[in-house]
């Protein structure tokens, strides 16, 4: 059976409860988002497997129904994403507790949904099947008890330097070789021609690590400096090293010659 999500926004009390149009693009999107975080814990990939599609869209509590449809066979996500969505959302209601590992992008999604200082949002309610979960400040509230502050430490990471946004604000995403999938970064405007020039590269950004304290890995830095790898292809090769050190030995055989730097380092 096809799972439906069904999603009700209510507007502020000047507004007589209707939504502004501004308000309900922004929640419908933010909520595919937190999906698609769910989606990305599910699957392993970075690659959407499930779209959503309108079946229903009407004006009472300015409510819309979406149903998920698969993409690529992707139908075993269906169930584990739509319904651990659900499940999710409500358990941070009702008991504080998220039902999977904690993951920084997956809870600040879930936290945009509602109410934000930037929008005329009261509520929502979200539903999966006939099991409603409401979306209000005590959901907040638990949203930022599990997520808790962030802890700063002084270091650097490694990965490719990918997606800036250079509008309004200055961030990057990094994508490391080893430990977490990615880490966001933000950086002083001192440093813009050194992110252009390491966008697509393997770069060391140095800096101020943020950690969550349940977190093995750091999810954000702060940059101070950016060191740029050189390409692959720019690296000396071995066979360029041959004849390199021509004439280094003097008369001696290379055995001899190691062994008077052993006795020389002893």
């Amino acid at each position: 059976m096809a799972k439906r999500i069904t999603i009700q926004l209510f507007g502020a009390q000047d507004d007589k409860g209707n939504v502004r149009l501004a308000d309900f693009i922004d929640q419908l999107s933010t909520i595919k988002h937190a999906l698609y975080e769910r989606e990305r814990l599910v699957s392993h990939t970075e690659r959407p497997q499930i779209e959503y599609k309108v079946v229903d869209l009407h004006h009472s509590e300015a409510t819309i129904v979406l149903e998920a449809i698969p993409l690529d066979g992707a139908q075993a996500f269906v169930d584990k994403v739509v319904v651990g969505f659900s499940e999710e959302l409500r358990s941070i209601r009702r008991d504080g507790k998220i039902l999977d590992e904690p993951d920084v992008d997956r809870l600040e999604a879930y936290s945009r949904i509602g109410e934000r200082r930037d929008n005329l949002i009261a509520k929502v309610r979200i539903a999966v099947g006939r099991k409603p979960v409401t979306i209000d400040r005590t959901f907040k509230e638990n949203v930022a008890k599990i997520l808790g502050p962030d802890e700063f430490i002084q270091g650097s990471i490694s990965g490719m330097l990918e997606t800036v946004n250079f509008h309004n604000t200055n961030r990057f995403t990094l994508y490391p070789s080893v430990g977490p999938e990615r880490v966001a970064g933000r950086f002083d405007e001192s440093l813009r021609n050194k992110v252009k020039e390491g966008i697509g590269n393997f770069v060391t950004v140095i800096g101020k690590l943020r950690y969550k304290q349940w977190a093995s890995f750091p999810h954000g830095v702060v940059a101070e400096d950016i060191d740029i790898h050189e390409p692959d292809s720019d690296l000396p090769k071995l066979s360029d090293l041959r004849g390199a050190f021509a004439g280094v030995t003097g008369d001696k055989t290379s055995v001899e010659f190691v062994e008077q730097i052993r006795n020389e380092g002893w």
